[in-house]
């Protein structure tokens, strides 16, 4: 049985990939395989046949090797899958494309002893002087159908392309992918799309599928009022104050003279929020965006970055500044989102900050759906009712849960004095 597999080539500052139609590869001890590498080298500008990608692929469970010869970096790298404590994990080879050019072949006992890749984070914050910030907890409320239904879409989303995350040579701080899945993330939080029903989309599924839509080219961008800032590591106060300083020398000191601003920091595992005015900076404690079971459940980062993006647990509200010709009830802004086109309705709740709230207050663009099961966001039973009254919510995860669920059923209500998310469940 022949190897399947993909080439990645980097050269002034682009990518390129080849494959064929069935992914078919010769192995990495094959004269042909170096022969590739050494006809790169030699000449570069003959690129008939690649393909122009924006980043680089990762190593995909229907292959068995990618080959990805970096001219710039002047290195190559088989990218292919090993056991480590009993689990596949993507792994590689490295060598410098020096030395290549000396070698007949490529020894196969190479191959043998692979080094597994590990997320590197490297922050220039560390060398700031480190400051200590003042922590504050959101109350991020009961979650909403179509929080329930934001939960589920990202969890789909991170599997379709777990390639990407599980993959440290691409899911790192300075690679495209991690800016682009960010904005995907965070249109997903805000329910800032438009729901197609073009029956023919190809479905991202095959190892060549790349994530293609676009995205801010920036470390720092404002979306939805808030302002993004996207950092290496924010598992330091150290990494939170290097964003902080991004932001701070974005927006200018003009600004925060006059009103403060909020902040979605975004790591490639972590995620913070962040309340910064001229007199004082208030920072959450780090949350978990992506884990190694983001493609089953749903993260915490994610549930609390969509109830910070889709209810005023966290934003000023603003339905009062805007004033209507005629008294409009929310019923019937309701029923005009309804009956809007998926486009439309996303237009309409960016014109108005009472449309904005009419539209996350229901499942907008999916018409004639109602969410009957809460499992991704109310994991005990599924059920919405009663949590006002009889309801806890995880500190750690962010999932909510019924007292009688988890077995507190004689929960005194003493207690409730303190917000309930400080309780912490097991398992």
């Amino acid at each position: 049985m022949g190897c399947r597999g993909l080439w990645n080539l980097h050269i002034n500052g682009k990518w390129y990939r080849f494959y064929r139609p069935r992914g078919r590869i010769s192995p990495p001890d094959d004269e042909s395989t170096l022969r590739t590498i050494k006809h790169l080298c030699d000449k570069p500008d003959n690129l008939e046949g690649w393909e122009p990608v924006p980043f680089s692929s990762p190593i995909h469970s229907n292959l068995d090797y990618i080959y990805t010869v970096d001219i710039d970096a002047g290195t190559f790298t088989i990218s292919l899958w090993s056991e480590l404590d009993g689990l596949l994990a993507p792994s590689a080879v490295r060598m410098d494309l020096a030395n290549i050019h000396e070698i007949s072949s490529i020894n196969y006992h190479m191959m043998r002893k692979p080094q597994y890749m590990l997320s590197e984070y490297i922050c220039e914050s560390n060398k700031a002087q480190t400051k200590q910030f003042e922590t504050f907890e959101m109350d991020f409320g009961i979650p909403t159908p179509m929080n329930e239904l934001q939960g589920r879409f990202f969890t789909d989303l991170v599997f379709i392309w777990r390639f990407y995350v599980d993959d440290p040579s691409t899911w790192r701080y300075n690679s495209p992918i991690f800016r682009v899945l960010c904005f995907a993330f965070l249109r997903l939080a805000a329910w800032d799309f438009e729901v197609s029903f073009d029956c023919n989309v190809e479905l991202p599924i095959s190892f060549a599928s790349i994530p293609l839509w676009s995205y801010p080219d920036a470390d720092v961008y404002w979306f939805h009022g808030y302002l993004v800032v996207l950092q290496d590591d924010l598992e330091s106060i150290a990494m939170i104050n290097g964003a902080v300083s991004k932001a701070k020398s974005y927006i200018g000191n003009s600004q925060l003279r006059h009103d403060d601003v909020r902040l979605i920091v975004i790591s490639p595992r972590h995620l913070v929020f962040v309340e910064l005015s001229c007199e004082v900076v208030l920072a959450s404690r780090s949350l978990v965006l992506l884990s190694n079971y983001s493609a089953t459940q749903c993260s915490s980062g994610f549930r609390a970055l969509a109830r910070v993006l889709t209810s005023n647990c966290w934003k000023k509200p603003r339905a009062h500044r805007e004033k209507w010709p005629v008294n409009v009830p929310p019923e019937i802004v309701q029923m005009i989102l309804h009956k809007l086109e998926p486009r439309d309705a996303v237009a309409f709740s960016q014109a108005s900050f009472a449309a904005e709230q009419c539209y996350y207050a229901s499942e907008s663009q999916f018409k004639n759906i109602d969410v009957r099961s809460f499992k991704s966001s109310i994991p005990c039973c599924g059920k919405r009712t009663g949590l006002e009254t009889h309801g806890i919510c995880c500190s750690e995860c962010h999932a909510w849960q019924h007292l009688e669920c988890v077995g507190l059923e004689n929960y005194s209500s003493d207690y409730r004095k303190e917000p309930v998310w400080y309780l912490i469940l097991a398992g």
